[in-house]
């Protein structure tokens, strides 16, 4: 892929990444209006616990899908991914249900098990180098979202919050459709076709990927089950508002990181490859530098004006987590390099590293000072793992492949 190309879908990859912001900021202001700091702290944990169930989805459904489309082909990989989307979802279900959470436990079912089926087409898209299908489909999600959580409303008003778990389930299963029909049109078609050794080697790659994941989801996520033990559901809305904030600015980094990710999987470990990599990271800093910026220059008023009284102290929060947002804007772009070329092991070093400084502040902090120790925490967290990635990146040993 030549340089013009990649300029060219990193532009429509942050155009369509910033609808997306658009879109689910559309949707957190929905929530905090709604149903409160209460309500929005419920989807945060809902949303919290999909992601850590489709860490486990993503070994067969993630990355993997991307590295190995052109190396093993798609029938085995859809086999694989379908299959084991449906046992995760099963499996994270009856964990619920025993634990005593039988309202929520369908949902996740559903969700889970469709998450996991729809990320294996988006991979699909980035393996193939399909990256405006890709872009597609990030912005249909939260846009049926949207539209679907509406309805909901609109009609059962009564459901509350569960209004956002209907419309999820629904429009996961309504892209997932979609994906099929314009899979035939690709002429990828689906066969069931299992492979032993296949599975194999899509593991020995999924799990040390998506061992980093799990680690990470951890630094980005524990201070929420935290608060929510010490101060209860509200305290995790308020607090999810600057971390949505965070996502959305990291929303730039990911564009970034995965067109290169896609390039990187073509071009391999190279000098170009690597200089492409600090190119875009340091770009990826620079815009995420101007975005906190003008949230920061945003009154306190406005974030109780736009998503309702109870919301107020979320700037601080933003302000507090403003560090760590910036370090992870320019690791982030590093990290996906990593995993491209199969470097797979210091993703999980750094995301180790990061999940020991999440454990040993975690529960003295939020203890301590509520929203403010948790946002402390994950800036500190975030911070120490990027160090850890740069100081690889920059190392002898990260160089071996191309000098020796």
């Amino acid at each position: 892929m030549s340089s013009i190309d990649i300029k060219k879908n990193i532009v429509v990859t942050v155009m369509s990444k910033g609808l997306i912001m658009a879109l689910n900021f559309a949707v957190i202001v929905l929530t905090t209006q709604l149903w409160g700091a209460e309500g929005r702290g419920s989807i945060a944990i809902f949303v919290a616990d999909l992601g850590l169930i489709s860490i486990f989805a993503n070994v067969f459904t993630g990355s993997s899908i991307s590295y190995f489309f052109s190396r093993i082909g798609y029938s085995k990989l859809s086999s694989l991914a379908h299959g084991w989307s449906l046992l995760v979802g099963t499996l994270a279900a009856a964990l619920l249900y025993v634990l005593g959470q039988h309202q929520i436990a369908p949902f996740i079912f559903t969700a889970a098990t469709l998450m996991g089926i729809f990320a294996f087409h988006n991979s699909l898209f980035v393996g193939s180098q399909r990256i405006d299908k890709y872009n597609l489909f990030t912005v249909l999600q939260p846009l049926s979202l949207l539209l679907l959580m509406l309805a909901f409303h609109w009609i059962w008003p009564s459901l509350g919050c569960y209004c956002y778990f209907f419309a999820q389930s629904l429009s996961l299963l309504i892209l997932i459709a979609v994906c099929y029909a314009m899979r035939r049109k690709m002429k990828i078609r689906l066969s069931w076709d299992w492979d032993w050794s296949a599975a194999k080697e899509v593991f020995s790659f999924g799990w040390k990927t998506e061992l980093s994941s799990l680690l990470q989801f951890f630094n980005y996520r524990l201070t929420y089950y935290v608060l929510d033990f010490y101060f209860g559901r509200s305290s995790v809305g308020v607090f999810s508002i600057g971390v949505n904030v965070a996502s959305a600015i990291w929303i730039i980094s990911q564009s970034m990181s995965m067109v290169q990710f896609s390039n990187v999987l073509k071009q391999g470990h190279t000098q170009e490859s690597r200089k492409e990599t600090m190119s875009i990271a340091l770009v990826s800093l620079g815009i995420s530098v101007l975005c906190l910026g003008a949230v920061v220059l945003l009154p306190a008023s406005w974030f109780a004006f736009v998503f309702g009284p109870e919301f107020a102290e979320a700037k601080r929060v933003v302000l507090v987590l403003a560090p760590g947002i910036l370090a992870l804007a320019f690791s982030n772009v590093i990290g996906n390099y990593f995993s491209a070329i199969r470097h797979l092991n210091i993703l999980i070093v750094k995301s180790a590293v990061g999940l020991v400084v999440t454990l040993s502040l975690a529960f003295v902090l939020v203890r301590q000072y509520a929203i403010d120790g948790a946002c402390i925490v994950n800036s500190a967290s975030y911070i120490v793992s990027s160090i850890v990635l740069l100081l690889y990146y920059f190392s002898k040993k990260s160089h071996s492949d191309i000098y020796g």
